[in-house]
């Protein structure tokens, strides 16, 4: 007779059919296919219409654009001229139009420079501009005396200087355009020097005043020109120191009358500073008049000197 008992079982348990196996390791593959599949599709980059992007990766950032250099200005063409055939100012002759004029109404308004020219003949503009054409020329020596011209305004390159000599226009035309012309030079073509000593005509006081280099001054009584035919007024410079045929040894400023086109038979009215007589008086053509010994202390004074005549 067989015996029957109860109690843990030791051996395997109940086997799976095959057929579930199956289907277990089908699912299994199915799983991983749509989680690869999923994966890439996420990391993958997508333009703008929705397809998949090539994706290129790099060790580093990606390297800037350099800026491109601006591009240097040209340089302006200088104008042609012909220095030779340029015109030089001409005591008896009038000025080419346009030139500026001198603003500067005060000796503190002014650099305290005077300009010399490196060359025997130098161009001079109407304005700090090379592709314009000069209108005049100046020359480097004057009735024996070598010229310095009383500089007005500095600019990088540019020296702005009064006019030596010439009128603007001829008092009979427009007496406000006779004296006050000036210029640019190029500063290469002059040497600046400096410039301590100046003259005041102060013609209320009927006195001038020398200003020296070492700080000290004299002043002197002086004679002025009469009602009518008044000392021009306004900024000017010591033109020369030479000998004149009815004044002697004069001090030429380069202003001329603006009442008178000529006197004594010339066609020009020269202001000059000499010997003569009525001190404290409005009595002369439009010259001043210092006593002999008072004259001395004007006779070492050099081109480009200012010269200051005030009411």
């Amino acid at each position: 007779m067989t015996e029957l008992h109860s109690g843990p079982t030791t051996g395997p348990g109940p086997r799976r059919s095959r057929a579930a196996l199956t289907w277990a390791w089908v699912g299994g593959v199915v799983a991983v296919a749509l989680l690869g599949t999923a994966l890439w599709a996420g990391l993958r980059p997508v333009d703008d219409a929705g397809a998949a992007a090539v994706v290129v990766t790099s060790a580093g950032p990606s390297p800037s654009a350099s800026p491109t250099p601006p591009k240097p200005k040209p340089k302006p063409s200088p104008a042609a001229y012909s220095l030779p055939s340029l015109p030089a100012p001409d005591i008896d002759g009038i000025l080419p139009r346009g030139l500026p004029r001198a603003e500067v109404s005060t000796l503190a308004n002014l650099p305290g420079s005077v300009a010399e020219p490196t060359d025997a003949r130098i161009p001079v503009w109407t304005e700090p501009d090379v592709t314009r054409a000069p209108v005049l020329a100046l020359e480097s020596l004057y009735y024996d005396a070598e010229a310095r011209w009383l500089v007005l305004e500095r600019r990088p390159g540019w020296v702005k200087v009064l006019i030596p000599y010439g009128r603007g226009a001829l008092p009979s035309d427009d007496p406000e355009k006779v004296n006050g012309s000036a210029g640019w030079l190029r500063g290469s073509d002059v040497d600046l020097e400096r410039e301590e000593r100046s003259v005041v005509v102060d013609l209320s006081d009927r006195t001038v005043t020398v200003e020296h280099a070492d700080g000290t001054s004299d002043q002197r009584a002086a004679a002025i020109g009469a009602p009518a035919t008044p000392t021009p007024q306004g900024l000017t410079q010591v033109f020369t120191v030479t000998e004149a045929v009815n004044t002697g040894l004069s001090v030429f400023l380069s202003m001329q009358s603006e009442s008178l086109d000529g006197f004594f038979g010339n066609d020009y009215a020269a202001t000059a500073l000499h010997v003569g007589v009525g001190q404290g008086q409005a009595v002369s053509n439009g010259c001043v008049r210092l006593t002999g010994a008072d004259f001395e202390l004007l006779t070492d004074l050099d081109p480009g000197v200012p010269v200051l005549v005030k009411a």
